[in-house]
């Protein structure tokens, strides 16, 4: 993952929450929660994640952004910080789709988003579904790929920030 990728990501985010925040209870009539994009993650917590075989983009992304929360897009969405990941009950994907997975995101729906284990790609949306044993079983169509890799993501986070903020109607992710 790119460092100066994630630098540009960070600014355009941080701008767009800038710029809906200001008139943000009139707008939508109950006050904004508290949006971060966090620092780096340390590297115990890094550490932690081995045994998940967690892709070197993700990895990448925490060594310079911790965690994210942006509860006031759309239903909300959130990056998870390693220590949260670690304890995830999920950790592979039957049905539509197979794969062994990290759980590293969520939004405030209940849905997840998970990134294959060790290859990096794809990312998979993940609607509410069965868990048992850490095996996520779901024939919604709404499990599916929702972008190719961690980098088309966070790409189309960006854009349902930047839609959110210009227009108050959630983007598609």
């Amino acid at each position: 993952m790119d460092v100066a990728y994630i630098g540009r990501w960070r600014e355009d985010v941080t701008a767009c929450v800038d710029q809906l925040l200001p008139g943000f209870e009139v707008r939508f009539g109950y006050p904004p929660g508290r949006h971060t994009i966090g620092g780096p993650a340390g590297e115990e917590e890094l550490a932690s994640l081995a045994d998940m075989r967690p892709p070197g983009d993700l990895l990448g992304w925490y060594r310079q952004v911790r965690e994210v929360s942006l509860p006031d897009i759309g239903n909300g969405y959130f990056i998870h910080d390693p220590g949260l990941v670690m304890y995830r009950e999920v950790t592979t994907v039957r049905g539509r789709l197979t794969a062994d997975v990290v759980v590293f995101a969520s939004d405030g729906g209940g849905g997840l988003f998970a990134v294959e284990a060790g290859a990096g790609a794809p990312v998979y949306r993940l609607p509410a579904g069965e868990v048992v044993a850490g095996v996520y079983r779901s024939d919604d169509p709404r499990f599916d790929v929702v972008a190719e890799n961690l980098t088309g993501f966070l790409d189309r986070l960006r854009d349902a920030v930047e839609v959110f903020a210009a227009t108050g109607a959630a983007g598609d992710l």
